[in-house]
């Protein structure tokens, strides 16, 4: 014997919808059909429920989604062509490090980021980082979301060179306080490393070595 909620879902086969005849949904246009109620607990009729053909079907993931309390006290979800503009709701960029987004928790539509800019993290992921705020980035082969680490960014050789004017200062002071002065080898090496530090020297590729006798 067919019951009613046979019926129901033979006709309404996603369990899940959503009304999107305002070109976006809220808690009360997303719709579980076999239950009879809104996403925020509203009883639906559902005999003036539009044709499942005229409603958006919803996966199972994506109730859960919308059951995520957000942090910004909007809830909006945007509608493009047919669809969800954003299916999987919590996202971050692609930059590093990067920044998290609600896709579902503007006021509005939201213009940008766009879908292609975006990778999709779970809502547990975005919850921590709102209650933990840190820099992170997104891992493309776990799929998650780790702590961003700065990439340590070598000297260049006149950077180089300008640092190894302290030392060639301490041994000047040095060569003052004890009365004595630099060797030939020692002059030579603060013209080296003065024209790699201006650069006025274009061809040396490294530092010169220390001389081993610095002070006559």
């Amino acid at each position: 014997m067919t019951t009613a909620l046979d019926a129901i879902k033979a006709a309404y086969p996603a369990q899940y919808y959503g009304d999107s005849s305002a070109g976006y949904l809220t808690r009360s246009t997303l719709i579980d059909v076999w239950n009879g109620v809104t996403q925020d607990k509203q009883s639906v009729n559902l005999l003036s429920l539009p044709a499942a053909s005229s409603l958006l079907a919803l996966t199972n993931d994506q109730w859960t989604l919308a059951n995520v309390a957000g942090v910004t006290g909007h809830f909006y979800v945007p509608v493009s062509a047919g669809a969800l503009a954003y299916p999987l709701r919590f996202y971050c960029d692609k930059n590093a490090p990067c920044a998290v987004y609600d896709m579902w928790g503007f006021s509005s539509a939201p213009t940008e980021p766009a879908l292609t800019d975006l990778y999709s993290i779970t809502a547990a992921a975005y919850t921590d980082r709102q209650a933990n705020p840190r820099q992170q980035t997104y891992d493309t082969v776990s799929g998650k979301l780790v702590d961003y680490v700065p990439p340590i960014v070598p000297q260049t050789l006149a950077e180089q060179a300008s640092s190894e004017k302290a030392w060639i200062l301490q041994q000047a002071n040095l060569a003052a306080a004890m009365g004595q002065t630099f060797s030939a080898e020692m002059k030579a090496y603060v013209t080296a490393i003065n024209a790699i530090a201006a650069g006025t020297d274009t061809t040396s590729t490294a530092l010169p070595v220390r001389p081993d006798t610095i002070m006559n």
